[in-house]
């Protein structure tokens, strides 16, 4: 979801018959290196999200932290809590 220059990644899914297989990775992974050329800052509220950044130190620079107004922004646009 993106908000103002932040991409901000709430929710990462892949199917039960592609567990196991490195896709979560591959789709995170991609799915940075997009928000990068999008020219927007990644705030991983996401647990996926959070521990492939800290895995990966190739977002570091455009890696901000997640704020209470990230969390809202969130719930706004679900239309509730997360």
């Amino acid at each position: 979801m993106d908000h103002g220059g932040q991409r901000i990644f709430f929710h990462t899914e892949i199917g039960d018959a592609y567990a196991g297989q490195g896709l979560a990775s591959k789709l995170i992974g991609a799915a940075l290196t997009a928000t990068r050329t999008a020219g927007k800052r990644i705030v991983p509220i996401c647990p996926f999200v959070k521990a492939y950044v800290e895995k990966h130190h190739d977002f570091d620079d455009i890696l901000d932290p997640v704020t209470p107004e990230a969390d809202a922004a969130v719930e706004s646009a679900l239309g509730r809590p997360r």
